[in-house]
């Protein structure tokens, strides 16, 4: 889970990166933390906070939301 650790320096997805925004969901955002998981998140701009929503296996995520 190190990689939560970088939603600090820059939570937005740039290229190269496992981050991605939701189709169909502006405000939330999806980063691969490792080859099985995955995390869901929300960036709260106006008070610099990134909330992560859940972190699931890869198979759960597509499961729980069919749009991933």
């Amino acid at each position: 889970m190190e990689q939560l650790k970088t939603l600090q320096e820059d939570p937005y997805p740039g290229s190269g990166s496992d981050k991605e925004r939701l189709h169909g969901r502006e405000d939330t955002y999806r980063l691969h933390t490792s080859r099985t998981f995955t995390a869901f998140y929300r960036i709260h701009e106006p008070e610099k906070e990134v909330h992560v929503l859940a972190v699931m296996t890869i198979g759960q995520a597509h499961k729980r939301y069919g749009w991933l």
